[in-house]
């Protein structure tokens, strides 16, 4: 899934399918399931285009549109094993004691960090900072090993 306008209409597509109780198809669930984790979203989604814009959702600046493309390329990876290491990561905080969706926020804000560092300088994304990154996510067990 890509930041461009095809994504965009896509998203807004579902979200008005989804909120209209239309069928959805099976190729559109991951947004939708994502969708579901993030109901704050909701009301951004009605305002069409200018959900492609950054809002201020509990308190804190948010671009849903962005951030729904994030989830969706994680979960991509998680759920392809696609780089195995993420799927790892994800498992490893799991059984950790790490919320599910918490797990995915930790991967989602790294993948971001170093997605958009790269795409600012013109560098193709490495997998081995990825990895490398996600290595040092801790799960709660592993912060109260560290701290006992």
């Amino acid at each position: 899934m890509k930041f461009d306008k095809e994504t965009q209409t896509r998203i807004l597509r579902v979200a008005g399918d989804r909120s209209e109780g239309k069928d959805i198809a099976e190729v559109d669930e991951r947004i939708v399931q994502i969708m579901d984790l993030h109901p704050e979203f909701d009301s951004i989604w009605d305002m069409g285009e200018m959900a492609i814009y950054p809002q201020e959702i509990d308190g804190k600046v948010v671009n849903p549109f962005v951030h729904t493309v994030l989830h969706v390329v994680v979960d991509k990876q998680i759920q392809d094993y696609s780089p195995e290491f993420v799927a790892e990561t994800y498992q490893r905080l799991k059984t950790g004691g790490v919320d599910e969706h918490e797990a995915l926020h930790a991967i989602i804000g790294i993948y971001a960090k170093l997605y958009f560092a790269n795409f600012r300088k013109g560098e193709i994304f490495s997998n081995l900072d990825y990895e490398a990154e996600l290595n040092q996510l801790q799960s709660n067990r592993d912060s109260a090993e560290a701290e006992g």
